[in-house]
């Protein structure tokens, strides 16, 4: 039998013969054909309607596209139950992306004030995705279907464990914020002004509103509150954003320079006798098994910046998830962070009472909006409204979370707040190297560079050189500050473990400062490095005391 074009079984007639066998050879044929046709697949589901509607066909499909209906039988009763009751029109659709043998089935709604929002997407193996489009679409009051490959998911940037590259893969909204500090932040004092912490706001806000709305809402009820996220966004953008400004400089802290600052008191220390290299940084430690800021999030680094003409000092410590994919879904999970301004007379604090200042007064704050009301304001919004001549838009309720986040926020403080003490420790000890030790850094391109790229980034001219930098950062690739060389060196020399064992333990390190200058009226960090004592063996000496000098 000659095959049919698939033009013809547009008649109803010669598709009521087609499908009144079930899905036979010549049905797979013909839906095979017009698969790569959307506008077919769409004509065909409709006619498929039509047919079942007027019960000129009893379609009973395979086992594979009777588990695709039942499927999103349960998704559309599921979408009925939750939209009852909505007072705004809406409609709801279901979209069915043919990947070949795959499926991904995505419902939803579009609503006319949020536009499209998905309630549900999964993935189906099925034997004949058109059919099983076409079988489910009357459950829905806008089918779509597309045939296309399946997206490739993105690869995490090669600098993945440094913040700043990962914040930037995974946001599309942070090139304008670079671009906004570069062309019209005060480099000198890194202050926003209420416009550009705005603009900051809007671009993040319209990118987290449209990824949001992108994930499944069935799926949202045991998340975070949005404006946790928002919060958390809010403080990581501005950082990034000065740390663009100044340059990308990031500090690596290799770990046995890790393991001996964290050793090292450092409470005693003045903030303001710590001078920063540059306006911004960002210091780099690695995952800190002992530094578990929440479940699965490990501090590995901190943004140091500063702030105002004054030489005021902001920290924003950063952790990395156990799952990568969580760096993707930012706009779902608040990233956890933890942020502290030390300015006007905090300054003048050593580091702990500093610290220790800062945190009451923020657990103050949220205790008096803990003792707010909240509920339902919408009465005093109307009246307020009303007063000042305008009006609430109708059916629209305002409700005061204020308290109950606030409660949210005091405890996530109280939390993390032993945990970022001792980050913060480690982060001023770093600061305290780097500041009296810049000998001891060493700028590279990290492993991995294209070597073509590299090598004009390094000994090209002019706008080569400039042109292969910049190929370099679209790739995700910048330079990185190395630091602890020296004390690699020192500790191999002395026979130092990289890390102790059973019978050894750290006697902790502290800084010096130290009298030097015309009649000595100067002064310097000098370190007291820490010291391993005690040996498994013991006619093995103390490891002794070890001095870096400048």
């Amino acid at each position: 039998m000659a095959r049919k074009r698939d033009d013809e079984w547009t008649n109803v007639e010669s598709l009521i013969a087609l499908l009144s066998h079930g899905y036979t050879d010549e049905v797979r044929a013909f839906t095979k054909g017009i698969q790569a046709n959307p506008s077919a697949v769409t004509g065909f589901e409709r006619l498929f309607k039509l047919l079942n509607a007027e019960g000129k066909i009893d379609w009973a499909g395979t086992e594979s596209q009777q588990a695709a209906m039942a499927r999103a039988e349960e998704s559309a009763q599921e979408l009925d139950d939750f939209l009852e009751g909505m007072t705004h029109p809406f409609e709801t659709y279901v979209l069915v992306l043919n990947h070949g043998h795959e499926i991904i089935v995505e419902t939803g709604w579009h609503d006319d004030v949020a536009g499209p929002v998905v309630w549900d997407r999964w993935a189906s193996d099925v034997d004949d995705p058109v059919m099983a489009y076409a079988d489910i679409g009357f459950l829905f009051d806008k089918p779509d279907y597309r045939c296309e490959p399946k997206t490739a998911e993105k690869p995490a940037p090669p600098l993945y464990r440094y913040h700043p590259e990962r914040f930037k893969a995974y946001r599309d909204y942070a090139e304008p914020v670079g671009k906004l500090y570069r062309q019209r932040v005060d480099p000198a004092t890194g202050m926003l002004t209420i416009d550009q912490l705005n603009e900051i706001a809007r671009h993040m806000s319209t990118e987290l509103n449209q990824r949001s709305l992108r994930f499944p809402r069935k799926r949202k009820e045991s998340h975070p509150q949005p404006s946790l996220v928002i919060e958390a966004e809010q403080t990581l953008a501005t950082a990034y954003g000065r740390f663009i400004q100044a340059g990308r400089q990031i500090i690596d802290f290799p770990p046995a320079l890790t393991e001996m600052l964290a050793e090292t008191d450092i409470d005693d220390i003045p903030m303001n006798s710590i001078n920063l290299p540059y306006a911004s940084q960002y210091l780099y430690f690695g995952p800190q098994p002992s530094l578990e800021i929440e479940p699965d999030w490990l501090v590995d680094g901190a943004y140091v910046e500063q702030r105002g003409a004054s030489g005021d000092v902001r920290f924003t410590v950063t952790a990395v998830p156990h799952e990568q994919a969580l760096s993707a879904q930012w706009y779902l999970f608040p990233e956890v962070e933890y942020t502290q301004d030390f300015v006007g007379e905090f300054r003048s604090m050593d580091l702990a009472t500093a610290i220790d200042t800062v945190l009451s007064s923020r657990l103050a704050e949220l205790m008096k909006r803990r003792a707010l009301a909240g509920g339902d304001i919408t009465a005093t919004l109307e009246e307020a409204a009303t007063e000042s001549g305008m009006a609430l838009p109708a059916g629209v309720s305002v409700v005061d979370v204020s308290p109950t986040l606030a409660a949210v926020r005091d405890d996530i403080t109280r939390r993390r707040h032993p945990v970022y003490k001792a980050a913060l420790q480690l982060v001023v000890n770093a600061l305290c190297y780097v500041a009296a030790y810049p000998e001891d850094i060493d700028t590279v391109w990290p492993e991995g560079t294209p070597d073509s790229l590299k090598q004009k980034a390094l000994h090209g001219k002019g706008k080569e050189q400039m042109r292969a930098k910049s190929k370099l950062t679209a790739l995700g690739y910048v330079p990185v500050h190395i630091c602890g060389k020296r004390v690699a060196e020192q500790r191999t020399h002395r026979g130092i473990p990289a890390h102790g064992h059973v019978a050894t333990h750290w006697r902790r390190g502290h800084w010096r400062n130290q009298v030097h200058g015309p009649a000595r009226s100067l002064r310097k960090l000098i370190w007291v490095m820490p010291v391993v004592v005690g040996s498994k063996h013991p006619d093995e000496p103390e490891a002794g005391h070890v001095y870096l000098v400048s």
